[in-house]
């Protein structure tokens, strides 16, 4: 895998429509052999100010974005983001990895070899992987700069691709091993052990290692008698270790406690650096079970912290909360309720939980009345949403709250930052449900702290959280349509 050439650009802003090149680097060994390789198809690397407009263009991050433009919006194009084609005056250069951070740019091009005519498919090319892992690296160490420190971070960055991708050549993408390597650190380990390239820097002091479960669920639900309740319930384990010596290996176990409905996973996605896991498919005998025997993983840790593995599960009965909207409109004003039931085995501790209800296509919401039975009521800045903070803690003898309210708007002024929906016209809408619960998952997944074995034994202090809550938890209205799918 052979990097061509890296660009950081800041992009557009305000005061300032047009992008700013803040780093540009190419590799002239990678760029002399892509030129022999393609011979008459060869596009040399373009680094004008026009091209930089052109990537934003085809990136949909230019201050024209909402603008249609045919090689980008067409139905025949192949979305295949983060992977981008740009047109150049010399012709179409790809594959350009590109990602988006905090208003800066970070993009590579890889060296594919390519025919006349042929293109490899985008599972066969691990340079795109390898790419897009170095910039996940280098806007790492690009963020974590001051505003002061940034003009020598990018100065510093060269030296940073000598040691990641030297001419051009992928090495290392891991941004705390690089500047562990920048840095020289010295290597105390004994003569008889040897020192992977991946983890030159070694731990001073006590040992840690902190084991993070987090656990999400997306669903859509709508009191219909013709539709049914859909939910997905998925969730990823996350590690960092920071203990002695080079080489350590950590074995543990994924077990399930007694609290939620304790599932089987289905399966599990492991790291690389997994050398021996239970990750096969659950029988269904395993899936009946109601204490599901465990997984156990073997891994040797790296240096920062990691997705350990990911999981789903398709054996959750019942929802966490169940919600009724209801809501009556015409032209200006809307009347409408909400009911939430919260499921006697899930946790009567929420970090958060609040209901956004967003009125599209109607204007700004001018008055509302509203009469919770908990909680408070409040309109958003842009005054298209009614938000429901509702409060840590259902009522514990009821685990019931309900919402009521009379809303009038003033149109047809919309405010720019509310995109519009078109689906949601009329009686059409929905109430989003945002909870975190903390120490709770809903699978009962959970980390078993005895069966923490650390190869070779070395101390450490171990920390396990956990944590529970919803990414897109949509409530219809029961008295409009549901935007859903026939299998």
């Amino acid at each position: 895998m052979s990097i061509r050439a890296l660009w950081v650009v800041k992009l557009p802003s305000a005061n300032n429509k047009s992008p700013k090149n803040l780093f540009f680097r190419k590799f002239p060994t990678v760029e002399k052999r892509t030129k022999q390789v393609e011979g008459t198809n060869y596009i040399a690397i373009p680094n004008s100010p026009q091209f930089l407009q052109q990537l934003l263009v085809e990136t949909g991050l230019s201050h024209t974005s909402g603008e249609f433009v045919g090689s980008r919006d067409q139905c025949s194009k192949q979305d295949e983001k983060p992977v981008f084609e740009v047109d150049t005056s010399s012709g179409k250069i790809w594959p350009f990895i590109v990602i988006e951070q905090q208003g800066v740019l970070y993009c590579c091009l890889v060296h594919v070899p390519q025919g006349a005519h042929l293109r490899p498919n985008m599972i066969e090319i691990p340079s795109v992987s390898l790419g897009f892992s170095l910039m996940c690296g280098v806007a790492e160490y690009i963020r974590s700069a001051s505003s002061q420190e940034l003009p020598a971070r990018l100065t510093e960055l060269h030296n940073f691709l000598n040691e990641a991708a030297p001419f051009g050549a992928l090495r290392d993408t891991c941004c705390e091993s690089i500047v562990a390597k920048l840095a020289g650190r010295p290597n105390a380990l004994p003569k008889s052990q040897k020192q992977p390239a991946w983890k030159p820097l070694l731990n001073k002091g006590k040992g840690i290692i902190y084991l993070s479960v987090s656990e999400c669920i997306k669903a859509s639900q709508c009191e219909q008698g013709e539709t049914q309740d859909s939910w997905d319930v998925y969730g990823s384990i996350s590690c960092r270790a920071d203990l002695e010596g080079a080489l350590s290996d950590i074995t543990l176990n994924v077990s399930h406690q007694s609290d939620g409905d304790s599932v089987a996973l289905d399966h599990l996605l492991i790291h690389p650096c997994v050398q021996s896991a239970d990750s096969g498919i659950v029988d269904s005998a395993s899936m009946t079970q109601s204490h599901p025997p465990p997984r156990r993983l073997r891994f040797m840790p790296p240096m920062e912290m990691f997705v350990l593995c990911q999981y789903s599960v398709s054996g959750v009965q019942e929802l966490p909360i169940f919600g009724v909207y209801q809501m009556k409109c015409d032209a200006r004003i809307a009347n409408l309720s909400v009911k939430l039931k919260l499921n006697n085995q899930v946790k009567n501790m929420f970090e958060y939980c609040e209901v956004q209800i967003p009125f599209f296509n109607r204007g700004i919401i001018s008055m509302h009345d509203s009469s919770p039975s908990q909680g408070s009521v409040s309109l958003s800045p842009s005054k298209t949403i009614l938000v429901w903070n509702v409060g840590q803690k259902f009522p514990s003898k009821t685990l019931e709250v309900t919402m009521s309210a009379n809303l009038q708007f003033s149109g047809p002024i919309i405010s720019p930052s509310a995109p519009e929906d078109k689906f949601c016209s009329g009686q059409t809408s929905y109430a989003q449900l945002y909870f975190k619960v903390p120490d709770f998952t809903q699978s009962g997944c959970c980390i078993d702290p005895r069966s923490i074995q650390v190869s070779p034994s070395a101390k450490f202090k171990l920390t396990t959280v956990r944590e529970y809550f919803s990414t897109d938890y949509k409530i219809w209205n029961s008295y409009g349509d549901v935007l859903s799918t026939s299998e």
